[in-house]
Protein backbone atom coordinates (compact mmCIF):
# COMPACT_ATOMS: atom_id res chain seq x y z
CA UNK A 1 0.00 0.00 0.00
CA UNK A 2 1.75 3.54 -0.90
CA UNK A 3 2.23 5.86 1.62
CA UNK A 4 -0.47 8.62 0.37
CA UNK A 5 -2.70 5.37 0.55
CA UNK A 6 -2.02 4.90 4.04
CA UNK A 7 -2.57 8.33 5.11
CA UNK A 8 -5.59 8.82 3.61
CA UNK A 9 -7.15 5.83 5.50
CA UNK A 10 -5.39 7.54 8.65
CA UNK A 11 -6.86 10.58 8.00
CA UNK A 12 -10.80 8.98 7.56
CA UNK A 13 -10.24 7.25 10.93
CA UNK A 14 -10.25 10.23 13.25
CA UNK A 15 -13.03 12.72 13.51
CA UNK A 16 -11.13 16.31 12.68
CA UNK A 17 -13.17 18.06 15.49
CA UNK A 18 -11.23 15.67 17.95
CA UNK A 19 -7.89 16.17 16.33
CA UNK A 20 -6.75 19.11 18.41
CA UNK A 21 -7.86 18.20 21.78
CA UNK A 22 -6.63 14.52 21.57
CA UNK A 23 -2.93 16.06 20.52
CA UNK A 24 -2.81 17.97 23.27
CA UNK A 25 -4.22 15.60 25.36
CA UNK A 26 -2.15 13.40 24.32
CA UNK A 27 1.35 15.77 25.44
CA UNK A 28 -0.30 16.37 28.58
CA UNK A 29 -0.88 12.46 29.16
CA UNK A 30 3.17 11.69 28.43
CA UNK A 31 4.27 14.34 30.63
CA UNK A 32 2.51 12.50 33.80
CA UNK A 33 4.42 9.81 33.83
CA UNK A 34 6.82 6.90 33.10
CA UNK A 35 5.50 4.78 29.81
CA UNK A 36 4.89 1.92 32.12
CA UNK A 37 2.62 3.88 34.20
CA UNK A 38 0.80 5.60 31.18
CA UNK A 39 0.47 1.61 29.94
CA UNK A 40 -1.37 0.75 32.86
CA UNK A 41 -3.70 3.72 33.00
CA UNK A 42 -4.44 3.01 29.31
CA UNK A 43 -5.09 -0.85 30.03
CA UNK A 44 -7.71 -0.32 32.96
CA UNK A 45 -9.30 2.64 30.92
CA UNK A 46 -9.52 -0.36 28.06
CA UNK A 47 -11.26 -2.50 30.42
CA UNK A 48 -14.04 0.08 31.48
CA UNK A 49 -14.73 0.60 28.16
CA UNK A 50 -14.74 -2.55 26.98
CA UNK A 51 -17.79 -2.81 29.84
CA UNK A 52 -19.36 -1.15 27.78
CA UNK A 53 -19.66 -3.69 24.76
CA UNK A 54 -21.35 -7.24 24.37
CA UNK A 55 -18.98 -9.49 23.30
CA UNK A 56 -20.47 -12.29 24.60
CA UNK A 57 -20.10 -15.60 21.94
CA UNK A 58 -17.43 -17.52 22.42
CA UNK A 59 -18.40 -20.76 20.71
CA UNK A 60 -15.91 -20.48 18.47
CA UNK A 61 -13.09 -18.02 17.39
CA UNK A 62 -14.72 -17.56 14.47
CA UNK A 63 -17.85 -16.17 16.50
CA UNK A 64 -15.97 -14.57 18.70
CA UNK A 65 -13.94 -12.54 15.71
CA UNK A 66 -17.44 -11.59 14.33
CA UNK A 67 -18.70 -10.54 17.42
CA UNK A 68 -15.95 -8.32 18.36
CA UNK A 69 -15.13 -6.47 14.94
CA UNK A 70 -19.20 -5.81 14.72
CA UNK A 71 -17.77 -3.42 17.84
CA UNK A 72 -14.76 -2.22 15.62
CA UNK A 73 -17.05 -1.82 12.84
CA UNK A 74 -19.44 0.47 14.59
CA UNK A 75 -16.99 2.32 16.02
CA UNK A 76 -14.89 2.68 12.69
CA UNK A 77 -11.82 1.10 15.02
CA UNK A 78 -10.56 -0.89 12.39
CA UNK A 79 -10.96 -4.96 13.07
CA UNK A 80 -9.41 -8.22 14.61
CA UNK A 81 -8.28 -11.45 13.56
CA UNK A 82 -7.94 -14.09 15.91
CA UNK A 83 -5.47 -16.75 15.00
CA UNK A 84 -4.66 -20.05 16.55
CA UNK A 85 -1.00 -21.20 17.40
CA UNK A 86 0.61 -23.87 18.95
CA UNK A 87 1.40 -22.02 22.15
CA UNK A 88 -0.74 -19.19 21.85
CA UNK A 89 -3.72 -17.09 20.55
CA UNK A 90 -2.79 -14.37 18.04
CA UNK A 91 -4.96 -11.17 18.16
CA UNK A 92 -4.14 -8.87 15.13
CA UNK A 93 -5.74 -5.66 14.82
CA UNK A 94 -6.04 -3.61 12.12
CA UNK A 95 -6.22 -0.07 11.09
CA UNK A 96 -6.27 0.62 14.95
CA UNK A 97 -7.30 5.05 15.00
CA UNK A 98 -4.31 5.40 18.02
CA UNK A 99 -1.82 7.00 15.93
CA UNK A 100 -4.04 9.14 14.31
CA UNK A 101 -5.83 10.06 17.64
CA UNK A 102 -3.08 10.22 20.15
CA UNK A 103 0.28 10.52 17.43
CA UNK A 104 2.99 8.40 16.57
CA UNK A 105 5.22 9.71 19.89
CA UNK A 106 1.88 8.00 21.75
CA UNK A 107 2.40 4.42 20.03
CA UNK A 108 4.69 3.47 23.44
CA UNK A 109 1.72 3.73 26.43
CA UNK A 110 -1.75 4.18 23.58
CA UNK A 111 -1.94 -0.12 22.87
CA UNK A 112 -2.65 -0.62 25.89
CA UNK A 113 -5.95 0.53 25.67
CA UNK A 114 -6.69 -2.05 23.04
CA UNK A 115 -4.90 -4.79 25.36
CA UNK A 116 -7.69 -3.34 27.81
CA UNK A 117 -10.17 -3.90 25.71
CA UNK A 118 -9.07 -7.33 24.56
CA UNK A 119 -8.06 -8.33 28.44
CA UNK A 120 -11.65 -7.56 29.33
CA UNK A 121 -13.63 -9.62 26.87
CA UNK A 122 -11.47 -12.88 27.30
CA UNK A 123 -12.00 -12.39 31.04
CA UNK A 124 -15.86 -11.91 30.76
CA UNK A 125 -16.19 -15.09 28.53
CA UNK A 126 -14.35 -17.23 31.46
CA UNK A 127 -10.81 -17.14 30.16
CA UNK A 128 -8.75 -19.04 32.47
CA UNK A 129 -7.26 -16.91 34.87
CA UNK A 130 -3.35 -18.60 33.93
CA UNK A 131 -3.76 -16.79 30.88
CA UNK A 132 -2.35 -13.58 30.15
CA UNK A 133 -2.81 -10.96 26.84
CA UNK A 134 0.18 -9.02 26.56
CA UNK A 135 1.30 -6.98 23.24
CA UNK A 136 4.18 -7.76 21.23
CA UNK A 137 6.85 -5.55 20.74
CA UNK A 138 7.83 -4.30 17.53
CA UNK A 139 4.51 -4.89 15.89
CA UNK A 140 3.38 -1.70 14.47
CA UNK A 141 3.45 -1.56 11.02
CA UNK A 142 2.82 2.44 10.47
CA UNK A 143 0.96 2.42 13.79
CA UNK A 144 -1.84 0.96 11.91
CA UNK A 145 -1.52 -3.18 13.39
CA UNK A 146 -1.13 -4.09 17.00
CA UNK A 147 -0.56 -8.02 18.01
CA UNK A 148 -1.05 -9.22 21.15
CA UNK A 149 -0.95 -13.10 22.46
CA UNK A 150 -2.99 -14.57 24.90
CA UNK A 151 -1.25 -17.80 26.19
CA UNK A 152 0.01 -19.13 29.69
CA UNK A 153 2.70 -17.52 31.98
CA UNK A 154 4.90 -19.12 33.46
CA UNK A 155 5.40 -16.13 35.71
CA UNK A 156 2.74 -13.93 37.47
CA UNK A 157 3.75 -10.71 34.48
CA UNK A 158 1.83 -7.84 34.52
CA UNK A 159 -0.67 -6.78 31.95
CA UNK A 160 0.81 -3.44 31.40
CA UNK A 161 4.07 -4.59 30.11
CA UNK A 162 5.07 -4.91 26.33
CA UNK A 163 6.95 -8.22 25.29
Amino acid sequence: MSTNTIRYYEEQQCSVQWRSFLGAFSAEFASKGEPGDLRAFMHQLGRTMAAGFHVDDGSSLQALEACMNKVWSEMNWGWVELVEEADALVVAHHASPLKVAFGEQALEWSPALLEGVYAQWFDGLGMDKSLRLTQRAGVFEDGQLFVFDLKKQSEEPSYFTRR
